[in-house]
Formats: structure tokens, C-alpha cells, sequence
């Protein structure tokens, strides 16, 4: 017993062992990579973003700062200041030039800006728009535009374009406004769903490629996860304005990026669309109105990125309160390692930016950035300044130090490692995917296809990167395929876990159900009534019990079950107070007064076994509901012992009332059962008897005769519980048990005398077959013969037909052993040929050794017993042997040596015997003449016709047991 709780244990506890190795391994992996990110580091170099200084820029004019950009060694500054009554703007009142060494700024000239040609276009820029103002600076491929506002809104623009060569600056025109401007916003197209994903029923919705279904009828806006039209119950919802409005109302448009689904909805009547992201992995919906200015994917298609913050694919989510709004995206920085990008997004009305770092390996948004103008050096220094509207000279900017540095600016590593001969970008890329595997495994498995994803995706790695079983690698593929082999084992177990889970949610929502419709109940109570403090005391500690049962349960929310506990505890405790009072007041047992007056008046009335029934299951109740109440009483602390005990004296005596009336009930109950039961046992009886014939006479196997007579023990052994109370039926059903025993006993025997009767006829018959078998097979000389023999003799299928009779019959000792021995006879007549080809001259019966020939006799010796000269001899046929046989018993049998019949002697002829046993039944009365009776007058009154009938009758059994015939 112990080993089984084990195996039970052990059982329940597989799948939480396969989640603690997983663990183990996950840790194991993140060991690894942790070591080899140092190593990675030390071979290819690194550089921490930090802060290196704070400095400031002085301009000659109180200005508002709009934007910086490094244009070779020299930092230019651009701004915008009050003109006031100057008549004619200069390039300083736009821009500043300063160059930068050692984390300074230093004042230099505009020469390397003052082109004529440039000049006077800016001049004249400003002479022509009067509301002329300095937007931004932007580098696009080898060009940098010098960005101008000329109009009341942001799209009227005006741009100077250049070229950076060699770090010089070579001005073009002013005619490329065209070519200024911002990427797709949204790096994917929306799709409109066709007329065909619409489905229809009582509540229709949209299916998104069957992935999601989505709806704005009803008054809300609803996304569900089953093509289920007959409910209108959902995943996510929210309100919507129009509550009136049709299927095809709301304008709908989707992209699916692998496990998210991103949902652009604009509800009937509405004027912005909303902005939805749904993720299969972990079926939830999460809204993001931010994606209306942009959506950016993530590198390695890990999720998307926008100004407010980012969704990865494995449901990592988080939104920025950085209070900025139509931020649009403007470019994507990719680090010379490959592991950090940086995502800038700008707002063209403020010229804020938000610059976002993200990090492939730890696949995660660092703190944002939120500034005025920045620019990044060569060697990855990033330059920034947060501006305001005020006016002032004095500007300050942040120097840090970041690992976005120039494609000509060079880190020392280890070239003789083996990891720099594999790359750096190579090794970020594989860490990334391994950091992948770590987030999956510390997922909850609430996580569609959880450990389906784990295996695929180390498979994959695993497939992907050769290296990693080399030490310098540090052997990631250890941990790797580990972890592919335990959620492989986890998949089947994860199927059993989700049944019981399944399983348990529903066990718990049905009782915690049923405890808050019992609360709701106790609510609506008045508690007028002793019956109504009885009834929920009762119910409260049915459903209590269980509750607490529910604790046993596998994956069971221990908090709410708690919870819930503890609530159903205070309320009995609440009821118990309340009933108590109530109990001290004359008139609350009342109730069970009347019960005992009207139950006394329906015994007196009862005239059926059934109702009695009816009303002791009154008194059995009644009787609880008391003991309940005292139970209340006695566990209630009350104050005053006297009140306890008027109380419990008071319940005790209509207790005593109730143990009369069930006395009265039980006597009346036996008197009614007498009468009833004895009519019932009779008619019960008479069916099994009539049972019994009919059996008997369908038992034609013993098999059957077995399953008969355990069909009619049961319906006995019923009936002995039935009317246990009756003695006098015991022992009729003892009789009748032994009865029906001995008939189908005798039955049984009689067909299995009868089957052994024919097997042993048929085996009899066979081995008589198989003997003739083995002389004519003695007699053929060749085995083309032989074979044909076996292929058509009749004697050959009859024995084949033997054992099949013999197996039909169920003795398959006896068929295995005939068809056994006809193999055998086949076999050992070949073996014979051969050698009677070998050793016999010309095949036949002479035995040649050298130049002497002799005969020999192949005759078989059998033992028989003879009678011969009226005594009996043994005898070897063949032989003249005999030897007379001297046993005294069997000699004694001498009389009936010569007797075929067991009907018929020397004395007594047949006939003379079967009227001698036809008279002496007739005397006693044992036959049966078309229904009646017969008797020897019986004869007197027959016709010559008649009488042979009845004597055919009487005779034709006496055949079957062979005192007529043989």
C-alpha cells in the first residue's frame, strides 16, 4: 500500500519535476551566457553607456534652442531668435559653430557654411516668409538638410540641402524639399477583412483570418477567441459610442506580425480609430492608441517598438509615461556589435525627440531619452541638450558615452580568439535566440504551445550555430539539448496537467457558485422561522464541507477556496448567534410541535408501505434538524447556563415526542409490510420458478448453465435483502436456493457428461482414422504420393473435420492432439521413405545386409480380451498368445459377458421390460397423458391407436437413456 501512495505521489508530482529541471537548465543556460558575454566582451571590446560630462554653449542672442549636429570636428548649433526690428536676419542669428575636444566646446566661425550661394538663398528665405523658423538638421546618406518652417503648419517647409564629404560641407540647392522626408511609419500594411470572414448568428463578428473574431454590435466592442456566434461573451471589450450599429459599420483594418495581431477599429459614428494589440501566446488584448502615429518592428522580428514604448512576441509589454504625444518614428541607429539599436522618434510641432536603446540580448527598452537636438561622434559619444521656449544665451548639454560608434572608428580586441573568428555579430545573434529560451522557460504554462516553442526553438539554435559545443563557446549546446529533451518530455505531461486543471476550475467554480447562491440566499432570509435558521444551518455546512474539499484538488486557487472558507465560517457562526436568540423565545419551536401532531395523524391514516416511507423520511429529517440545534446550543457559549439548558430540555422533550412517533411508524410499517410483503414474495417467487424452466430449457452449454444460475442467485440474494425481516422467507429462499443449485447442477453435468460423450467419440473416431492413415501412408512409395494424399483423401479432411467439431466443442487438448498426430503421421511417413529407400530392397519388405536377403513382419501387436470357449482371455493379435483371465470380481460378471442391452437378457426380452416399467409407472402415477394424469384403468378406455401413442410417448426418452436401444 505504501509503494502504491508513492507511485501516486510520484505520479502527481512529474510534471512539477520536469518544471523544476527545466528551471534548473534554464539556469544553467543563463550561466553559460553570462560567461560568454564576458568573454565576448574582453575579445571584441566594450562600451558602457555613461555619463561623461555636462557642458554648456553660450550664444551671442537670447535664443530657443532647436537642434545640434556634429558635421565633421565642428558641432553646429541651430536656434531661432526674436528678430525684433532688424531689419535683415544673418546666418549667426540661426547658427552657431563650436568645435569639441575634450568633452568642450569651443567658438568657431561659419566659414565652413558661408557658401554665396547658400547665403544668399537663406537670405532671401527669410525676406520672402516673414514667419520663417529653424525646424531641425537631418542626415539622410551622405546628405544633410537644413529644415526651415515657412508656413503656419509643420508640412510647409523649406530645406537647403548639402553634401558631407571628407568631413566638408558642399552646399547643393534649395530645391530638394522632396527629398526630406520620414520612413513608413508602419512597417507593415493594413489589411481589410473580406466580405467572407464576416459570420452571422445571434451574435455576428468578424473573423480575423479564425485567429480572433471581432464585433462593435451589441454596445460594445468585443474580441473573442472562438467562432462561437451564440455568445456575445469575449476576451477583451470596451464601450462604444453608436450602441445601434451593424456588423459592417465599423471600419476594420488588421496586420498579424507572427504571435501578435494588431487591430485598427474605428466603431459607426466615430471619429478616431483605436488601436488594439492581441497576443495568441498569452490570449490577451491590450489597447495602444500610441500606434496611430507609429509601429516599428523590433530587430529579429522579437516584437514592435513605438514612442510610448514596446510589445515583444513572447508578451513582455510597457508603455512609457513620458507625456509626449504624435511622435513619429524617424530613424533606427544599429550598434557596430549588433547588439543595440536605438529607435529615435520626433514630433515635428515641438522638435522633441525620444531616443529609445534597445538590447538584443537582454531583449528589453532602457531608460528613454527625451530631448531637443542630438548627434552622435565617431566614437560613440552621444551629444544632447533638452531646450524649453524661453529665450537664453547659455545652453546645456549632456555628454554620454554609448556603444553606437562610427563605422571608421576601431576597438581593440583579441584577434588570435576563437570567438573573434566567429564575430561578434554571429555570437550576439545566437545569445539573443538562447536569451529567447530563457524567457520562454520562465514563462507560466499558460503560454500557448509553451514547451512545443521550447523544443522548436532549441532545435533551431541547436541547428543553426555549429560552434557551440566548443569550449570557448562554453559548451552552450549542453544546456540546450537538455532543455530540448525535457520539454519534449513535458508536452504529454502538460496535456495531462491542463485536464486536471481544467477540471479542477470547473469543480471550483461550480461549489463556489453554489456557496455564493447560498449567501445570496441568507440575504433575502427574514428568519421567521425556526425552519429557515435549520435549513441554512444545514445547507451552510453542506457546501462548507465542500469547499474545504476543494483544498485536495491539484492546481487549486488556495487563496480564493480560503477566502471563501472563512466567509461561509462567519456566516454560520452570524446564524448560529441569530437562531440562538430566537430559541429563547416561547414560541420558536413551535413548528416542531405541529410536526409531531400532524405526523401522528398521518400514521393513523396510513394504509400503504409506501407512504410510511414518506413519513419516515419526514421523521429522519425532522430528527437532524433537533440534533442540529442542539449541536448549535451545546458548541455556543451563552452567558447564562439556565437558558442553555431550558433550551436543550425543550428540544430534547419534542425530541422524545418524535422517538414515539417513529416507534408508532416502525410498528405500523411492520404490520402493513406483512400483508403487502407476503403477497410481493409469493408473485417474486413464482417468477423465479417460472425463471428456472425457462432457463433450463435455453442452457444448452455449461457455460450457459453458469451464467443462468448467477443471474437467478442475484435476483434470490434481492430478494433475501428485500424481506430480511421476514424469517419464514429466509428459509423458502434457502429451499429454493438449493433447489435451483441441484437443477442447473445436474443440467451442467449432464452436458458436460454429454460433450465428453462426443469428444471422446471423435477422438476415438479420429485415432481409428489416423491408424489407416498411417497404413495406407505405410504403402506409398513416393512423396509426390504422400503430399497428394494429404492434398485429397477423404479420410485426411475428415480428420481436419474432427478436430474443428472437436474445438467447436471447447475440448482443444483433444483437437490439438489429433491434428498434432496427423502432422506427425505425414513427417514420419517421409522420414520412412526414406529410409525404406535406404535400407529395403526395391522398397519392399526384405531387409538386404551384404549377399543375405530376409523378410520381416510389420504387423502391429494389440492387447485385446477375447471370449473364447465362454471364458475371457487376454490377447496379442498376430500371435497365437492367450492367457485366460482369473480376477474373481471381473469373473463374477460372467452372467452379463454376452448382454448387449441393459433392457434385455437371456431371461428377458425388451418389450417385456419396457411394459413392465410402463405398468409400475402407470400405478405410481408418474405419467403425463394429454394433460392429465394417466393410470392402469387409463388403458381401458384407449383405442389400439391411442394406446400405441401413449406407449411411443412413454418410450421415446427410454431410447436417449438407452434402456430400449443399445
Amino acid at each position: 500500500m505504501a509503494e502504491e501512495n508513492e507511485n501516486i505521489i510520484l505520479e502527481e508530482g512529474t510534471y512539477e519535476i520536469i518544471q523544476n529541471r527545466l528551471k534548473k537548465e534554464g539556469k544553467d543556460l543563463t550561466g553559460r551566457l553570462l560567461k560568454l558575454n564576458q568573454a565576448r566582451k574582453e575579445v571584441f571590446g566594450a562600451i558602457e553607456t555613461k555619463l561623461l560630462a555636462t557642458e554648456r554653449v553660450t550664444t551671442k542672442n537670447n535664443c530657443v534652442a532647436r537642434d545640434i549636429i556634429m558635421l565633421g570636428d565642428t558641432f553646429l548649433f541651430g536656434y531661432n531668435v526674436h528678430m525684433g526690428l532688424k531689419s535683415e536676419m544673418k546666418l549667426s542669428d540661426v547658427f552657431s559653430a563650436y568645435t569639441y575636444k575634450d568633452n568642450a566646446f569651443h567658438e568657431t566661425s561659419l566659414k565652413f557654411v558661408e557658401d554665396k550661394k547658400f547665403v544668399d538663398d537663406f537670405l532671401n528665405l527669410y525676406k520672402y516668409y516673414r514667419d520663417t523658423q529653424f525646424v531641425k538638421f537631418a542626415q539622410i546618406g551622405v546628405n544633410i538638410f537644413m529644415v526651415f518652417q515657412v508656413g503656419k503648419t509643420e508640412d510647409d517647409i523649406k530645406t537647403f540641402k548639402w553634401t558631407l564629404v571628407n568631413g566638408k560641407l558642399k552646399y547643393i540647392d534649395n530645391r530638394s524639399d522632396h527629398e526630406f522626408k520620414f520612413p513608413n511609419q508602419h512597417e507593415f500594411k493594413w489589411q481589410k477583412p473580406k466580405r467572407e470572414q464576416f459570420r452571422s448568428g445571434r451574435h455576428p463578428h468578424i473573423s480575423i483570418e479564425d485567429r480572433i473574431f471581432v464585433e462593435t454590435v451589441g454596445g460594445d466592442l468585443t474580441i473573442k477567441i472562438e467562432d462561437n456566434t451564440d455568445s456575445g461573451l469575449g476576451i477583451y471589450s470596451e464601450p462604444v459610442n453608436e450602441k445601434d450599429q451593424n456588423l459592417g459599420d465599423a471600419a476594420i483594418q488588421y496586420a498579424i506580425i507572427e504571435n501578435l495581431i494588431i487591430l485598427k477599429i474605428k466603431p459607426y459614428k466615430e471619429d478616431d480609430f483605436r488601436y488594439i494589440v492581441y497576443n495568441e501566446k498569452i490570449e490577451k488584448a491590450v489597447r495602444i492608441d500610441a500606434l496611430e502615429n507609429s509601429c516599428i518592428f523590433l530587430p529579429d522580428n522579437q516584437g514592435i517598438i513605438f514612442s510610448k514604448g514596446y510589445y515583444a512576441q513572447t508578451g513582455e509589454f510597457k508603455l512609457f509615461d513620458n507625456q509626449q504625444e504624435d511622435m513619429i518614428f524617424e530613424k533606427r541607429i544599429v550598434s557596430q556589435n549588433g547588439e543595440d539599436y536605438l529607435f529615435t522618434f520626433y514630433n515635428n510641432s515641438s522638435g522633441t525627440y525620444i531616443l529609445l536603446p534597445y538590447n538584443l540580448i537582454e531583449q528589453s527598452v532602457g531608460t528613454p531619452i527625451v530631448c531637443h537636438g542630438f548627434t552622435l561622434l565617431e566614437n560613440g559619444e552621444l551629444l544632447y541638450f533638452k531646450g524649453d521656449d524661453d529665450q537664453k544665451k547659455h545652453h546645456a548639454i549632456q555628454i554620454w558615452q554609448t556603444p553606437f560608434i562610427g563605422p571608421d572608428f576601431e576597438l581593440k580586441g583579441k584577434q588570435d580568439s576563437y570567438l573573434f573568428k566567429l564575430g561578434n555579430k554571429e555570437i550576439v545573434k545566437a545569445m539573443a535566440e538562447c536569451r529567447d529560451v530563457i524567457k520562454l522557460i520562465e514563462k507560466d504554462d499558460s503560454y500557448n504551445n509553451l514547451y512545443i516553442d521550447l523544443v522548436k526553438k532549441s532545435t533551431d539554435i541547436i541547428d543553426t550555430y555549429h560552434w557551440l559545443t566548443h569550449k570557448d563557446a562554453f559548451e552552450l549546446r549542453k544546456p540546450l539539448e537538455d532543455i530540448k529533451g525535457t520539454s519534449n518530455s513535458a508536452i504529454s505531461e502538460f496535456e495531462k496537467v491542463v485536464q486536471i486543471k481544467k477540471s479542477t476550475k470547473k469543480q471550483t467554480s461550480e461549489t463556489l457558485q453554489k456557496a455564493e447562491d447560498i449567501i445570496s440566499k441568507i440575504k433575502r432570509s427574514t428568519f421567521e422561522h425556526i425552519d429557515e435558521f435549520v435549513n441554512l444551518l444545514s445547507e451552510l455546512r453542506v457546501i462548507r464541507g465542500e469547499v474545504i474539499s476543494l483544498k485536495e484538488l491539484r492546481y487549486v486557487e488556495l487563496d480564493v477556496v480560503n477566502q471563501t472558507e472563512e466567509t461561509l465560517g462567519a456566516q454560520v457562526e452570524g446564524i448560529s448567534e441569530n437562531c440562538i436568540q430566537f430559541l429563547l423565545q416561547d414560541e420558536s419551536l413551535k413548528p416542531y410541535e405541529g410536526k409531531v401532531a400532524t405526523l401522528r395523524k398521518e400514521i393513523e391514516g396510513v394504509s400503504k408501505n409506501a407512504d410510511a416511507e414518506l413519513i419516515a423520511e419526514n421523521i429522519s429529517d425532522t430528527s437532524k434538524e433537533l440534533e442540529m440545534l442542539i449541536e448549535i446550543v451545546s458548541n455556543l457559549k451563552i452567558t447564562d447556563p439556565t437558558k442553555t439548558t431550558e433550551i436543550v430540555d425543550h428540544i430534547g422533550s419534542i425530541y422524545a415526542e418524535f422517538n414515539q412517533v417513529n416507534s408508532i411508524l416502525k410498528q405500523k410499517r411492520k404490520e402493513l409490510f406483512s400483508l403487502e410483503g407476503r403477497a410481493e414474495f409469493n408473485a417474486q417467487i413464482k417468477l423465479i420458478s417460472q425463471g428456472v424452466v425457462n432457463y433450463l430449457d435455453v442452457s444448452d452449454s455449461p457455460e450457459k448453465c453458469e451464467e443462468y444460475l448467477n443471474k437467478l442467485m442475484i435476483q434470490l440474494e434481492e430478494l433475501e435483502g428485500k424481506f430480511s425481516e421476514f424469517e419464514e422467507f429466509t428459509d423458502l429462499i434457502h429451499d429454493k436456493r438449493e433447489e435451483i443449485y441441484n437443477a442447473f447442477e445436474s443440467r451442467k453435468l449432464t452436458l458436460v457428461e454429454e460433450i465428453n460423450r462426443k469428444t471422446t467419440a471423435l477422438s476415438n473416431s479420429a485415432d481409428r482414422i489416423l491408424k489407416g492413415i498411417h497404413h495406407k501412408l505405410s504403402e506409398l512409395m513416393t512423396v509426390s504420393e504422400i503430399n497428394g494424399y494429404y492434398a485429397s483423401d477423404i479420410m485426411v479432411d475428415k480428420v481436419r473435420d474432427i478436430v474443428k467439431r472437436l474445438m467447436d466443442l471447447g475440448d482443444s487438448v483433444k483437437a490439438d492432439r489429433i491434428q498434432s498426430q496427423l502432422k506427425s503421421a505425414k513427417e514420419e511417413a517421409l522420414r520412412q521413405l526414406k529410409d525404406k529407400n535406404e535400407l529395403y530392397l526395391n522398397g519392399q519388405d526384405i531387409v538386404k545386409f551384404g549377399k543375405h536377403q530376409f523378410t520381416y513382419n510389420k504387423q502391429k501387436l494389440d492387447l485385446t480380451m477375447v471370449l473364447k470357449d465362454s471364458d475371457m482371455y487376454y490377447h496379442l493379435s498376430g500371435t497365437d498368445f492367450f492367457e485366460k483371465v482369473n480376477d474373481l470380481d471381473f469373473n463374477g460378471t460372467k452372467e452379463v459377458w454376452g448382454q448387449t442391452l441393459t433392457s434385455e437378457n437371456q431371461d428377458i426380452y425388451r418389450a417385456e421390460y419396457l411394459a413392465h416399467t410402463l405398468l409400475s409407472d402407470l400405478e405410481n402415477e408418474k405419467i403425463q397423458w394429454k394433460g392429465q394424469i394417466a393410470r392402469i384403468s387409463t388403458l381401458l378406455t384407449l383405442t389400439p391407436k391411442e394406446l400405441l401413442g401413449l406407449i411411443q410417448t412413454y418410450a421415446q426418452p427410454k431410447y436417449s437413456e438407452g434402456y430400449v436401444k443399445g
